[in-house]
Formats: C-alpha cells, sequence, structure tokens
C-alpha cells in the first residue's frame, strides 16, 4: 500500500461535494495487502487456468471483491493493448454481473442477454450471424434483442458463438452467488450444469466474485470440486498480529483523505471500534466512512468525531450476523491440523492410531451391533 498522502490543501475551501468525491474517487484505490494478494493469485490462474474451469473469487460481504475484480479488468486490458490492436475481434476479459432474482430463482434468459450484450460491438456482425428468432442488429449495427420473441436456448446459443469468437481468458461473474439464490439442492445443480456446459462448449473458464455462499457449488459434486479453483480473499482478523498492524495502516491513509482542518485520530484513538463495526473488511470500513465524513461535513466540522463514526455506523445484530457468516464460511476454508487429521484417518494413513477409540478403558465394545472378540468353543454343546 502507498503511503498516506495528504489532500491537496486549496480542497478546504472547496464545496462539501467536492471534498466527498475526492475520498470516494474509485480510480484512486489504495492496494492493501489482502487485496494484492488475491490480486497476484487471480491474475495469474486467469492468464495460465491450468485445467480449472471455474474460478471462485470467496469471502464475506464488503471484503472489496467488485473492487478486485475492477482492477482485474484495467490491468488485463493494460497488458493486452498491442495484441488488441493487431486482433480487433478479440476481447481479453468479459465482465457481468449475475443480477439477483426478483422473485423465483435465477433467469439465465436475461443473464444471456447480458452477456451478449457485454461481448458486443458493431464489427462483430460481420463475424456471427445471428438468427431471425429475435436477435437481430439495428441500422446502426447494434444488438437488439427482442426478448418475448427470442427463447432461452436461442440467447445461449448466440452467447456461446460471441464467446467462442472473441476468445476472453474468462468470463468474469461479479455477484455470482445469485445463480443459486433461492435454488434447492436439485435445481443448484442443474444451474451448475449451466456453466460447466457453457465452459465446455466456448472453452472459456467462468470467475465468480461472490460469499462464501458459492461453497454450497463446490459442495454438489467432486467432478465440480475436481475442475474448480477456489481463491479466498479474506477480512483482517485480530489474531493475527500483521493484521492488526495492516488494518492501522489502512485508516491512517484513510484519515489522511479527508479534508478537514485537524485530521482525524482513526488509528490512534478509534480503530477498534472502526474494525467492530466493519469485521475488518475494507470495502464496509470505506462506505462507512464516507458516510460518517459527509455527516461530519453536512456540521461544519473541525474534524471527524466518534459521535459522527457512531450516528453512521451498522447496527450490532447487522454487525454480528457479518462476523458470524464470515467466521464460518473461514472455518469452511482455512486448513487446520484436525482437518489434516481426520483426511489422513478417512484416507487409511493413520492406521492404528484411531483403533482405541472403538473400546473403552473398561474393555467393552462401544461399537453396536459388533459382539467383543472372544475364543469360541469348537465341537458339540
Amino acid at each position: 500500500m502507498s503511503s498516506p498522502s495528504s489532500f491537496p490543501s486549496e480542497l478546504l475551501e472547496s464545496p462539501t461535494e467536492k471534498r466527498l468525491n475526492f475520498f470516494k474517487n474509485p480510480d484512486i484505490t489504495f492496494i492493501h495487502r489482502n487485496l494484492k494478494i488475491a490480486f497476484q493469485k487471480t491474475q495469474r490462474i486467469i492468464l495460465e487456468p491450468a485445467g480449472a474451469s471455474i474460478i471462485l473469487v470467496i469471502g464475506p460481504s464488503g471484503v472489496g471483491k467488485s473492487t478486485l475484480l475492477r482492477l482485474l479488468y484495467k490491468k488485463i486490458i493494460e497488458e493486452s493493448t498491442a495484441k488488441m490492436e493487431r486482433n480487433p475481434g478479440w476481447i481479453p476479459m468479459v465482465c457481468v454481473e449475475a443480477r439477483a432474482p426478483g422473485k423465483g430463482t435465477f433467469r439465465w434468459k436475461s443473464f444471456y442477454e447480458i452477456i451478449l450484450k457485454a461481448v458486443d460491438e458493431p464489427e462483430i456482425q460481420q463475424k456471427i450471424k445471428y438468427d431471425d428468432n429475435g436477435i437481430r442488429r439495428d441500422s446502426d449495427g447494434k444488438l437488439v434483442i427482442t426478448t418475448r420473441r427470442t427463447t432461452e436456448d436461442a440467447l445461449r446459443l448466440a452467447m456461446e458463438k460471441a464467446l467462442i469468437y472473441r476468445k476472453p481468458y474468462t468470463l468474469a461473474v461479479d455477484e455470482f452467488q445469485h445463480i443459486g439464490k433461492m435454488a434447492g439442492v436439485e435445481l443448484l445443480q442443474a444451474h451448475m450444469d449451466c456453466v460447466k456446459s457453457a465452459v465446455n462448449i466456448t472453452k472459456v473458464p467462468w470467475t465468480g466474485f461472490g460469499t462464501y455462499q458459492l461453497l454450497d457449488f463446490v459442495e454438489l459434486s467432486t467432478q465440480l470440486s475436481r475442475r474448480t479453483k477456489i481463491i479466498h480473499f479474506p477480512r483482517y482478523s485480530l489474531e493475527f498480529d500483521e493484521d492488526i498492524k495492516e488494518f492501522k495502516r489502512i485508516l491512517e491513509y484513510l484519515q489522511h483523505r479527508m479534508a478537514f482542518s485537524e485530521t482525524p485520530p482513526l488509528r490512534q484513538k478509534y480503530w477498534e471500534f472502526c474494525y467492530e463495526r466493519s469485521i475488518g473488511t475494507i470495502g464496509t470500513l470505506k462506505d462507512w466512512l464516507a458516510e460518517a465524513y459527509d455527516l461530519a461535513l453536512s456540521e461544519n466540522a473541525k474534524t471527524l468525531s466518534l459521535e459522527h463514526l457512531k450516528e453512521t455506523a451498522k447496527k450490532d445484530y447487522e454487525c454480528e450476523n457479518m462476523a458470524l457468516e464470515a467466521i464460518k464460511g473461514e472455518e469452511k476454508l482455512n486448513d487446520s491440523k484436525q482437518k489434516s487429521n481426520n483426511l489422513r484417518i478417512i484416507l487409511g494413513l493413520e492406521k492404528g492410531k484411531n483403533q482405541k477409540s472403538e473400546t473403552s478403558k473398561f474393555g467393552r465394545n462401544t461399537n453396536p451391533f459388533k459382539r467383543n472378540p472372544k475364543r469360541d468353543r469348537i465341537g458339540g454343546q
């Protein structure tokens, strides 16, 4: 992460909106440690998937997954400029968002339409011929989809043709967990089969960005798990001193971007409260501080106070739910000695070490319907 830089001095005399926009500017992103690690891992796997059909970037809500996707897209496009000039039909990365269904389950028909529009450019009309079943072009060459006439199969076929032609490194899907929203086990399996089939036909891996709910997708089948690569984008945890130091550095960076006559003491005085109400997720933290900053500016305050933070912070029950969900997901993803021992027992690598548990200290068999070993009499009664 770059060192904290103070705001321009003239910003103190600027209108509230300009001061707030300086703090919220999405083009200026502080690359903190966890974001940098997730960025490097994801970029490497996208460019060299090594057989992975589905790449899942998983983390708690508010950790900064959308920011990560934006940075990845920008970096990959920048590094692909020369190749794109040589091949105008190539798109290195296609980014879309899986929208949550208003009611019922995920709607593939509208999702295929979103993907088609994301890969569309006027030049593509010379390469891809669409059927006259609701997918056509207007006089300017722009893609027009008459939803009522277009079937889901037709949209899927057009989407597959477009991806085959564009040949991107990956189809990146933000809010990937929405695909499984309101779906039971069988329907969720069907959704993932759709993804797997699209990857098989187009040879374009999908990269999904979402919450720990994505782990339910992987648990559906060993076949899907074998072809899935998981990248964990975690929050900062109080269990590690390095995480605490990094969280404080992030607070220092943010406090220097607030145009006050007195620098807010976020790191010095309020870091514990900031951690408590953000649970260590930087996206949540920045959105919250922007709201508190706006409140302080509306009051013409000299600095950001604890009262401003408390007024705009999430409620206790919200933070508790966020924390419990994050901890549950972390327990699934993080390796542990117990998990390693269980795996070795399942595979039979720890034979003998677990046999003592079958017999109690009194020598009695604790397994029902299985008698204790003894010598049987032979012969007659």
